[in-house]
């Protein structure tokens, strides 16, 4: 349980970076911006966190054990979820503020090494 619970960690500081970047573009670059931000971030958190959800369900129907290739699976389909949020964002958000949607997605993709330098 002590993976999962990091897990969880790393998701939550996922959610909080993301909408503490948004809300610092919000208010020094602009609105446009701080959507932006918060768009990349979720764009990766979201379905991070789904995943987290699905192996906290999965570890206790099954008594912690994981199956390498049920872990497998739920990472690539995660990723093909990260790609395409991100692509229907770039094509349906036409306001994009390029910076503040990079930053948003880099922040939230190194919420992991704040979790793990933050715990030691």
């Amino acid at each position: 349980m002590y993976v999962i619970s990091d897990m969880m960690r790393v998701s939550l500081a996922q959610f909080v970076l993301t909408f503490l970047v948004a809300a610092l573009f919000a208010v020094f670059v602009g609105q446009e911006a701080g959507v932006s931000a918060l768009i990349g971030g979720i764009a990766y958190a979201f379905p991070t966190a789904l995943f987290a959800l699905y192996l906290v369900t999965a570890g206790r129907r099954t008594s912690g054990r994981f199956s390498p290739y049920r872990v497998l699976v739920g990472e690539f389909v995660k990723i093909l979820a990260v790609l395409l949020i991100l692509g229907l964002s770039v094509k349906y958000y036409e306001n994009l503020y390029w910076p503040g949607w990079i930053l948003g997605i880099v922040v939230v993709v190194n919420a992991n090494f704040i979790v793990l330098f933050k715990r030691n």
